[in-house]
């Protein structure tokens, strides 16, 4: 999805507002506004339409990282004791949130805003006559593999939800019960299935960036079997993927410079999420986020903001740094340090950004914070709060390792080696630090670890913890290590128990749809 071609903030219009019940010659419709009397009729219209079902994937990924990093043993936050009013993101990290939460709310409904969208294309291109058979099936193809996507962000965090496949025309469809796991799964795999039928081959053409192929859909239809651990599933499927043209960009740093972001360029970044920096709305601002609070971010950005109640989030934790051997780039690339000092107002100032932070020390009367800094590019534009950076969702080396776990869990461990190793290759910039072991238990430990170091920070970790059955266990040791590191944490923080492994419903939600119930210990 490319912002030449495509117009990125384009809205598509609420259906149950603009819905009619009678749509006759009597019906009139204002000239120069959107609506479906005169809407989803040329292909100008439906590719407009398709690009807004791509939009809702920001909302997503502006929030992801709360409860995807924040919530695993990869990522805390930098406290400010001066200003308390993100508490409730806070408590997403320690497993305090509740069902209030913004936080999980805004995901919620971004997700149901994609599949609202999706569902709209997929009715009226069944009513349409005039778009060619070709259009028709790309078209349907990103819808499904869209609404696809939105159901399994879904499901993976609140479990089964409302399942609606048409677009809502009156009040009475919009509030349904909550849809089984195992319905939503099916719905998601079989949405995946058709649009990995009618979707083409990744083309790696500039126009193609960020748009859904059939190798998108393959790697998120594997990532979706290996969630309900069905590997002998996954595995062709990540094979095939393997055929379709991607490989790794020589410099991991690279595969995350938004310099690099084109299709053409970076043949590793799989589906990533797309960002413009300027007036238009489509920009974003991660690395705003990432860094600590400070007064004045002029030293490390090259910008004049104020990051105090804005940034400080997703900041590497202990068990996190501690994994990294001697010699993996990946380090330097992910985990930044800000050196500084503490002023008369107990605010951090920042001096400059370490150039390296592999073994760094800091001098007597210097702070040093860490930050995540696997989005950190300069320069950054001249706009506070506004840069091109993309988020990425799938990317090659996350398949390569897939691949790896998926050999190994069908009881072929030799056979997975040479995949992890080829990530590392690329982490070392050598072969001398290839795994060797074909004992499945202790390549399992393996896989689990390189996952963690090579996709840090990508809101991988937390899924992952949940697959493999160890999100109570790690979180509870863990959790037991901050309690007594930070002593501003609560002694109920940390209590992770099955429930935790779902986030509730929103409150708001619950309050409009009677007919929802709550998950579990909520």
């Amino acid at each position: 999805m490319n912002s030449n071609k495509y117009i990125y903030g384009f809205c598509i219009f609420a259906a149950v507002a603009l819905a009619s019940c009678s749509k006759d010659f009597l019906t009139l419709y204002p000239e120069g506004n959107l609506n479906e009397g005169i809407f989803y009729k040329t292909p100008q219209d439906f590719q407009q339409a398709v690009v807004g079902t791509y939009t809702p994937l920001r909302d997503i990924a502006a929030n992801a990282f709360w409860m995807d990093e924040m919530r695993s043993d990869n990522a805390t936050y930098d406290y400010y004791a001066k200003d308390r009013g993100s508490a409730a993101r806070e408590n997403i990290s320690s497993f305090m949130d509740d069902a209030t939460n913004g936080v999980t709310l805004v995901r919620y409904q971004a997700a149901y805003t994609g599949i609202g969208r999706a569902n709209a294309i997929l009715d009226h291109l069944q009513e349409n006559n005039t778009l060619s058979d070709s259009l028709k099936k790309q078209i349907s193809g990103e819808a499904k593999a869209l609404r696809g996507h939105y159901y399994f962000d879904l499901v993976r965090n609140f479990g089964g939800v409302p399942l609606h496949l048409h677009e809502v025309l009156q009040a009475a469809d919009a509030y349904l019960p909550r849809a089984t796991e195992e319905e939503i799964y099916t719905q998601v795999i079989n949405d995946l299935k058709d649009a990995k039928d009618l979707l083409p081959m990744p083309s790696f053409k500039v126009a193609e960036t960020g748009r859904v192929n059939k190798g998108v859909v393959t790697a998120e239809l594997a990532a979706v079997y290996m969630q309900r651990k069905d590997y002998a599933s996954a595995l062709p499927l990540l094979q095939s993927v393997t055929t379709m043209g991607y490989s790794l960009m020589s410099s991991f740093s690279a595969v995350f410079n938004p310099a690099n972001k084109n299709a053409n360029v970076n043949k590793e970044l799989i589906f990533d999420v797309q960002y413009q920096s300027g007036t238009t709305g489509q920009s974003s601002s991660f690395i705003y986020r990432f860094i600590p609070h400070m007064p004045n971010t002029t030293n490390v950005l090259g910008v004049n903001f104020s990051t105090i109640g804005f940034g400080g989030w997703d900041v590497p934790s202990d068990d996190l740094i501690g994994l990294f051997e001697p010699g993996d780039s990946r380090f330097n690339a992910s985990i930044g340090i800000v050196a500084g000092k503490i002023n008369d107002a107990q605010d951090f100032t920042a001096d400059s950004v370490v150039s390296n932070a592999v073994g760094y020390t800091p001098k007597p009367g210097v702070t040093a914070k860490y930050f995540c800094k696997k989005y950190y590019f300069l320069p950054v534009p001249n706009i506070n709060q506004n840069t091109d950076q993309n988020w990425p969702l799938y990317r090659y080396a996350d398949v390569l390792l897939m691949l790896a776990e998926c050999l190994n869990e069908t009881g072929k461990p030799g056979d997975a080696l040479p995949f992890l190793n080829q990530v590392r290759a690329r982490a070392f910039g050598d072969g001398n630090h290839n795994i060797n072991t074909a004992d499945q238990g202790q390549l399992r430990t393996a896989i689990a670890l390189e996952r963690r170091r090579e996709l840090a920070f990508e809101n991988k970790r937390w899924q992952d913890l949940i697959r493999t059955d160890q999100a109570i266990p790690v979180m509870t040791a863990y959790g037991i290590t901050a309690k007594q590191k930070y002593p501003y944490m609560l002694p109920q923080s940390f209590t992770v128990t099955q429930n935790r492994l779902l986030y509730p419903i929103p409150q708001t939600e619950m309050n409009l749809n009677s007919q929802l119930t709550q998950n579990p210990g909520y």
